[in-house]
């Protein structure tokens, strides 16, 4: 039954968490049923692979057992379409209040309701629309009649590996995350600084704003990796050299970051780690916030490369397996 399992696990991978436990042991009780009452308990692996012909393929099957009144994004996508809007919703209303309150705290601007509401009627509509159009794209392309139409062979199911599979919940936070930092620097790019205590000054960063198009550029890059691969549930080799290119287009831009820290720290005498000491003691909170940023840069640019590496392990060790595995077949095969 190893080809009925891997069939079993494909559907699953399109099935929501909640329910995919039963749905799995229903499909395979049905298919089980099936086969015995056509081929009999002793079936063939060929037999089993004519009758999951017969079943469909594990994406259709899984998406049968979502909703059908879906028109632009398909019931395999409408799953995550769902939960990516709440997200940007959630992440345009903080980046909106983050913003309001900095600007009251530091300006005492007025509050106003009426600005308020037109703040959000004209940001949240443009957000949501782009997340529309890139599921549209999503559908548009995964929906190809030429493919759909071709034979399906059950053999060409992908190997059962739990290291391929993508973690749900950290990518759920890295689209949060992403989203709101993008939706706020978008939208408020005045308020892109720190805000000093006690006081309430705020200190444009000069630096970050110097690089703003292309940390938008990675941002909004990350945010459709993640959403592609909630989608797909599982790592490829081509999605985990995409993630390389993006690490490696992120450490480029940390890189600029530190650097451009490092000029303005210098250009204003105090680049080192003990001018740092001496800007706390003297209570010059603009030094002090950006000898902060430097620091947050420099740490994301260690975790960045470190996930980099590790990414290449994964891809050279998922290889290595496959061509032992490859390599076995062929020694079974003589």
């Amino acid at each position: 039954m190893n080809l009925l399992d891997r069939y079993i696990h494909e559907v699953g991978r399109h099935l929501p968490r909640k329910n995919r436990s039963d749905i799995q042991a229903e499909l395979r009780s049905s298919f089980v049923d099936t086969l015995e009452d056509r081929f009999g308990q002793d079936a063939s692996e060929e037999q089993t692979s004519e009758l999951l012909k017969e079943f469909g393929q594990p994406r259709d099957v899984a998406a049968s057992y979502h909703p059908q009144s879906q028109y632009l994004i398909g019931p395999t996508l409408y799953p995550i379409f769902r939960m990516v809007i709440w997200i940007v919703i959630a992440a345009v209303l903080g980046a909106q209040i983050l913003a309001w309150g900095i600007g009251i705290f530091v300006d005492g601007d007025a509050f106003s309701v009426w600005e308020m509401l037109a703040s959000l009627v004209a940001s949240v509509p443009a957000s949501l629309g782009w997340v529309v159009i890139t599921f549209m794209i999503l559908q548009y392309f995964d929906a190809k009649p030429d493919l759909e139409n071709e034979p399906w062979d059950p053999t060409m199911l992908p190997e059962i590996n739990p290291g391929q599979d993508t973690k749900r919940g950290e990518l759920i936070v890295s689209l949060v995350f992403s989203t709101l930092i993008l939706a706020l620097i978008t939208l408020f790019p005045q308020w892109v600084g720190f805000i000093t205590f006690p006081g309430g000054n705020f200190y444009p960063n000069p630096v970050i704003l110097d690089y703003l198009t292309l940390i938008q550029v990675s941002l909004l890059a990350t945010i459709l990796m993640d959403i592609y691969l909630l989608w797909k549930r599982s790592w490829t080799f081509l999605t985990r050299v995409i993630k390389l290119g993006l690490d490696a287009f992120g450490v480029v831009i940390l890189a600029f970051l530190i650097q451009g820290h490092n000029a303005w720290l210098a250009a204003n005498g105090s680049s080192s780690f003990m001018d740092w000491i001496s800007t706390i003691e003297s209570n010059n909170w603009e030094m002090v916030g950006m000898h902060a940023f430097r620091l947050a840069f420099v740490v994301a640019f260690i975790v960045t490369v470190i996930e980099i590496l590790a990414t290449i392990y994964r891809m050279v060790r998922s290889n290595m397996a496959s061509d032992v595995s490859a390599k076995d077949f062929v020694l079974k095969v003589e």
